[in-house]
């Protein structure tokens, strides 16, 4: 169903998006009105946020298809480019922005299926875009004082009041990263004493070893340094204490799972 479009001056562009934890028939409902928004207006990008849904999804139009990404985050970026924006929400406004030209993202599909995705160019542009918008921000917040001002002479009510807005790249999901990386690691490893010798299994297990206590600092690490990041930005629902807590608590559950296949099976006998 087409939605309207949030425009200025509504305030709820400043709400920030919550992430989706329930991959069901609403969610897809969501999306269908998204894309159903973006065929009406001939949009490529769009923010739940911009038909008032406060959670994190940006559908993007690719090659003539609508793809859905959920809960996106930033994981690493390079070089910086600027080019013209214009914003869906501030009509009749173009500015010059400062992005990264290259990104690598990490999100969610609609069944919950976890994915990243490399993206360079005008595409890492527009996905950087609508996060902002999905964190409380628009284009305006990336300019300078002078620019601001100005749009704000131009606007008839003036800029609408900033909540302040999350970053787009959170640090603590290096560690997050890091983590899944060396469990998925390990996962495989107990595949190897069915094809490899008692020495080369021995060898693995110390490696496995120490990937597994590499993977309890990173966890301490992202515990610790999540928590530095939620008093820097408290208005964010992903820094919250709870949200902390219950990654941790999935990311303990699946390398306990791991280490006891670890000492159970791969130990030297």
């Amino acid at each position: 169903m087409i939605q309207p479009l949030l425009k200025y001056p509504d305030p709820k562009i400043r709400l920030i998006s919550a992430n989706v934890r329930f991959f069901d028939d609403e969610l897809h409902r969501w999306i269908t009105d998204m894309c159903d928004t973006m065929k009406e207006h001939d949009l490529d990008a769009l923010s739940a946020i911009l038909i008032g849904i406060q959670y994190n999804i940006i559908v993007l139009k690719e090659a003539g298809s609508y793809t859905p990404y959920i809960n996106g985050r930033l994981i690493k970026h390079s070089g910086m480019s600027t080019q013209t924006e214009r914003s869906i929400y501030y009509e009749g406004i173009s500015v010059d922005v400062d992005r990264y030209e290259n990104v690598t993202l990490i999100y969610e599909d609609e069944k919950g299926e976890p994915h990243h995705r490399d993206l360079s160019g005008e595409l890492a542009r527009v996905i950087q875009q609508h996060m902002d918008y999905c964190y409380g921000s628009t284009f305006v917040d990336r300019v300078d004082k002078e620019m601001k001002q100005r749009i704000n002479d131009y606007l008839e009510y003036g800029l609408v009041a900033d909540g302040g807005s999350c970053p787009t790249v959170f640090y603590r999901d290096y560690f997050k990263l890091g983590v899944k990386y060396l469990i998925s690691a390990m996962f495989l490893s107990l595949l190897t004493p069915l094809f490899v010798s008692s020495a080369v299994q021995e060898w693995i297990y110390r490696i496995d070893i120490v990937a597994f206590l590499t993977a309890i600092l990173l966890m301490v690490g992202y515990f610790f340094y999540a928590q530095y990041e939620s008093r820097l930005y408290k208005q964010c629902t992903s820094c919250q204490t709870g949200n902390i807590i219950g990654t941790v608590a999935i990311l303990s559950f699946q390398l306990f799972i791991v280490g006891c296949g670890i000492f159970l099976w791969m130990a030297p006998k």
